[in-house]
């Protein structure tokens, strides 16, 4: 089955955000907001170790510090969610997410975006580009849980949980692969958006039920 056609036969649309929608790092790079949350943290005494130090993903220095320090890792959620926020004032749409969007909507499905970012930066891009209307739901980071963000099927089944149909009824969209990982564990479909070079031979090995490479194919 084509990619478009399991969208279509799904009553639900679960949507990662930073991708498929937009790019949350487009204009204001990850590796300067690690830099930053590795500069506040080293203030509040964190010793990063030098992988961490290297890294350009936020999420590594986040995750370094929910297993050394809870209470920094309160304080770095908070600060990693104000950047994003910051971020998707200027973050560039992804060309053809709003358009499925519409055809979602108007063909009866409901869309939830399920994302690692920040529920605070996923209103706040919603808001400003006017899409909140066509989104029913967001389950997305709200605190420092970081065992709870994707691999994990914990956003997935939170959305799934509150409905009224079963898994088989969802399909996941996102570009990375833990995406496809949680999307497993959760038991729905699961479209991988190849939207780099060497994403496609990557979610290819973990077999999602479709690949593309552009949103405007869905």
């Amino acid at each position: 089955m084509k990619p478009a056609e399991i969208v279509a036969r799904s009553s639900h649309v679960l949507l990662d955000f930073d991708g498929p929608v937009c790019a949350v790092f487009g204009a204001v790079t990850d590796r300067a907001i690690a830099e930053e949350l590795r500069r506040k943290g080293a203030g509040w005494g964190l010793e990063f170790p030098s992988e961490v130090l290297d890294t350009s993903d936020p999420f590594d220095v986040l995750k370094f510090a929910a297993r050394v320090d809870s209470q920094a890792a309160v304080r770095l959620e908070e600060l990693f969610r104000e950047c994003e926020v910051a971020a998707v004032e200027t973050a560039p749409a992804t060309p053809g997410t709003s358009d499925l969007l519409r055809r979602v909507r108007t063909a009866g499905g409901v869309i939830t975006i399920v994302s690692n970012n920040s529920a605070a930066a996923v209103r706040s891009y919603l808001q400003r580009v006017g899409l909140e209307d066509l989104v029913h739901g967001i389950s997305a980071r709200d605190d420092a849980e970081i065992q709870h963000l994707k691999p994990s099927p914990y956003l997935l089944q939170q959305v799934i949980s509150a409905g009224e149909v079963q898994p088989s009824a969802y399909v996941m969209i996102g570009d990375s692969t833990s995406d496809i990982e949680a999307a497993r564990a959760a038991g729905t479909a699961v479209i991988a958006f190849a939207n780099k070079p060497g994403k496609h031979e990557r979610f290819a090995a973990l077999a999602p039920d479709g690949i593309v490479t552009s949103m405007a194919d869905l």
